[in-house]
């Protein structure tokens, strides 16, 4: 995976087919949970489109149950539970929806085939709250991730949502987790966690997507503010 780099039509960079796949395969399962634990309509096109998408039978916007979920829909207030409330039933369903459409839209522009060998969360990591997801990358050569630049927030967005669900997965509650868990996938060091039923190989595989998403998201970020900036100058040139 090489960094974003800015073209005249956007950001491009090169990730091999693996990295494409799994990136594309766990947006997707965000996105599936977003849409489960936010009450939203599965499949469709338009996740606003129906009653059920805004509200339980009670007319109370749904909370969710899951961690993770939570995580990317918090609540409002710490210490004020009807404003928390209020605000989750004003804003939520928004929210999600804008959140699952920009993690789709990531995937349908990263995809590629996959087959059924690749290894994701076994089941005892599942049972700890891993994904459900069974991701499989063919081996190739990759190409060419280009981002247009009306699509490179959501681009961004997403990444950085996906983050947060695996990050919660795998226990990363503070900065020094997270580079923590940078250094030892890049020093190929991840051990157990008994304290979650993970073993090294899926640690090291989740570890490995959480390190390649944040790549990505950092390198995409940089890129769009370099871009800005030379932008800024160009008509700060021709003023």
């Amino acid at each position: 995976m090489t960094p974003f780099r800015a073209t005249p039509d956007g950001y491009e960079a090169h990730w091999e087919e693996a990295e494409r796949t799994v990136l594309a395969e766990v947006a997707r399962e965000v996105a599936a949970l977003l849409r489960d634990q936010a009450g939203l309509p599965d499949g469709d096109d338009d996740p606003l489109g129906t009653l059920s998408a805004t509200t339980q039978s009670t007319g109370t916007a749904r909370e969710p149950e899951d961690p993770a979920a939570l995580r990317l829909l918090p609540d409002a207030s710490r210490d004020d539970a009807e404003v928390s409330a209020e605000f989750r039933h004003l804003t939520q369903t928004d929210l999600a929806a804008a959140k699952v459409r920009a993690l789709e839209t990531f995937a349908d522009l990263v995809d590629t085939d996959h087959d059924d060998d690749w290894p994701g969360w076994d089941d005892e990591a599942s049972a700890a709250g891993g994904l459900d997801a069974d991701l499989g990358p063919d081996a190739g050569d990759g190409g060419i991730v280009a981002v247009g630049r009306d699509a490179a927030r959501d681009v961004a967005a997403a990444l950085t949502d996906m983050r947060l669900v695996i990050a919660q997965r795998l226990g990363l509650d503070t900065d020094e987790d997270v580079e923590q868990m940078h250094d030892l996938v890049v020093a190929d060091a991840v051990d157990d966690d008994p304290v979650r039923g993970l073993d090294a190989d899926t640690r090291r595989y989740w570890g490995g997507v959480f390190v390649a998403a944040g790549f990505a998201q950092e390198s995409l970020v940089e890129a769009m503010l370099d871009d800005l900036r030379a932008r800024r100058r160009s008509d700060d040139a021709q003023a």
